[in-house]
């Protein structure tokens, strides 16, 4: 017998008669992780099995496969990679559902997006200067972005990581620099 598809476990839990207690969050509209519901907010799929197939959510063993649980839809979750991580290995389900129950929410990707550039600006202060001595020039804010999409594509990316906190500093101060020689030239000389 092979491994579920996401699609077909979460339409398992949207019907289950243990959905409250092992996918609080669940939507079939929108997939999330079922402990945290933690989602992705930009979905080019237009189907909902489409949107499953893709999302970056983890099979998750309730009863793990070492302790005899088996590969079925009433054995298995769908968890972000965070949660999968943490979940606990047991052979008892009522722990998973212990552990999912007190499980802090988690923002959608893009909310976390967000306050990762926010925590880089934090320790990027000239990129906030930089940008206030430029905020009331014609077409500023497109001139920003476009600087900002353009060094982007200048960095890396850490495997399983992303963009680091780092290389998001790195940009903004990068970003600073270059804004302050748009001051001194003049918006329009670039």
């Amino acid at each position: 017998m092979s491994m579920p598809s996401k699609w077909e476990i979460a339409q398992f839990w949207e019907q289950g008669r243990n959905r409250d207690e092992f996918a609080p969050h669940l939507s079939l509209v929108e997939p999330c992780c079922f402990a945290c519901g933690w989602f992705s907010e930009c979905w080019e799929e237009r189907t909902p099995r489409a949107r499953w197939r893709r999302a970056r959510l983890e099979r998750a063993h309730i009863v793990p496969r070492s302790l005899g649980g088996p590969d079925t839809a009433d054995n298995l979750l769908l968890l972000c990679r965070p949660c999968h991580e943490d979940s606990p290995d047991w052979a008892d389900p009522r722990q998973m559902a212990r552990w999912i129950a007190t499980r802090a929410e988690r923002p959608s990707k893009e909310v976390e997006t967000f306050q990762a550039w926010f925590a880089a600006a934090s320790e990027a202060p000239e990129f906030r200067d930089a940008v206030a001595s430029v905020a009331t020039e014609q077409n500023a804010q497109e001139r920003v972005m476009d600087l900002l999409q353009g060094l982007m594509a200048q960095a890396g990316t850490h495997f399983a990581v992303g963009t680091s906190p780092g290389t998001r500093v790195a940009v903004l101060r990068t970003a600073a620099e270059q804004i302050r020689s748009w001051d001194k030239h003049g918006m329009s000389d670039g």
